[in-house]
């Protein structure tokens, strides 16, 4: 066995241990034979993870390495989405799969760019690529709040969906003070608008499971989508993100990383806003038997029952139950 393929498969074991998910991070390269030794080529998402790669192949080959590695930390750039909804991909490529999508003026850090496509880390913590001109300089703004109905902006009545994080001007005892059901916004963009009140919900101090039930419902009847987060189509965990979002907590993007969040409770003691999970798939509760959840088997957002004897019944669903998680 050569030291070039000595130096991959210490690549490779070093990927499955400290980068095995390559969602949130990225761990690509190779390794090149050289006079003096070994080079790295590639990127990688941290300064951390290139030493612990140099380590590695150091070790396996006990020949010098060097290094002419990207460390994508190290070029990150903080931007914000201009379009209303912007799909992010898992390859630079309009043909590539939409993993997920982010929302108009959302907080995303730019790492590398090929060509006219940009990699960013999106706020649920994924890896994805977008088009460069979907995205602009951010202003410096500090969202409290969140758009929870789809509005319009401007004279081309711009949609900005529910999720969309925006900021209240102006503090106020009451935290939904409004004039003629009018509300002042800021966005991160810098873009100032005029809302009804009604249409933007403060991060409350003390979320409710209440609440959460309360925006994952206004999805009923949404078109299931793969890596959707609007109004226009969305998915399991996609409803679950922008549920608790609107409230100002924020969950990974994926099923089986929100599972990993809150502690987990009986099925007999469900509440309103705990997480259900399945093989993979996640549902909000309603508390008790009923639960809401973007369902690939009926295209759409519905709610349905452990209860055998409801018209709602999923047999499949309950069947394969996994565990559920509190997170307020």
């Amino acid at each position: 066995m050569d030291d070039a393929h000595r130096a991959r498969l210490a690549l490779q074991r070093c990927r499955t241990r400290y980068a095995p998910d390559s969602r949130v991070a990225v761990f690509e390269m190779t390794p090149d034979s050289t006079a003096e030794g070994l080079v790295l080529r590639g990127r990688v998402s941290t300064p951390e993870l290139e030493c612990e790669a140099r380590a590695a192949v150091e070790r396996a080959t006990g020949r010098r390495v060097t290094s002419d590695v990207s460390v994508l930390a190290e070029t990150r750039s903080e931007r914000t989405v201009t379009a209303p909804i912007t799909p992010v991909r898992d390859d630079p490529d309009d043909d590539a799969e939409q993993v997920t999508q982010v929302l108009y003026g959302a907080a995303v850090a730019a790492l590398d760019r090929e060509g006219e496509w940009t990699r960013v880390l999106t706020p649920g913590g994924y890896l994805g690529w977008v088009e460069e001109n979907t995205l602009t300089t951010p202003q410096t703004v500090e969202p409290n709040a969140v758009v929870t109905r789809e509005v319009t902006l401007g004279e081309a009545n711009r949609p900005v969906y529910a999720g969309t994080a925006c900021r209240i001007e102006g503090e106020h005892d009451d935290a939904n003070v409004d004039t003629n059901d009018a509300t002042t916004v800021v966005f991160r963009t810098g873009e100032r608008a005029v809302l009804p009140a009604s249409a933007v919900h403060r991060f409350p101090e003390d979320p409710t499971g209440e609440a959460v039930v309360a925006v994952a419902r206004r999805f009923l009847g949404t078109e299931y989508l793969w890596g959707g987060m609007t109004t226009e189509g969305i998915d399991c965990s996609g409803l679950a993100w922008v549920a608790y979002q609107a409230n100002g907590i924020s969950l990974p993007r994926d099923a089986d990383q929100q599972r990993a969040m809150g502690e987990t409770v009986s099925r007999d003691e469900l509440l309103p806003g705990d997480l259900l999970f399945f093989p993979g798939h996640v549902a909000v509760s309603l508390g008790g038997d009923e639960y809401v959840h973007a369902y690939g088997g009926d295209d759409a957002v519905v709610v349905n029952s452990f209860d055998a004897e409801s018209d709602d019944y999923l047999a499949d669903l309950d069947e394969t139950f996994e565990l559920a998680r509190r997170l307020v």
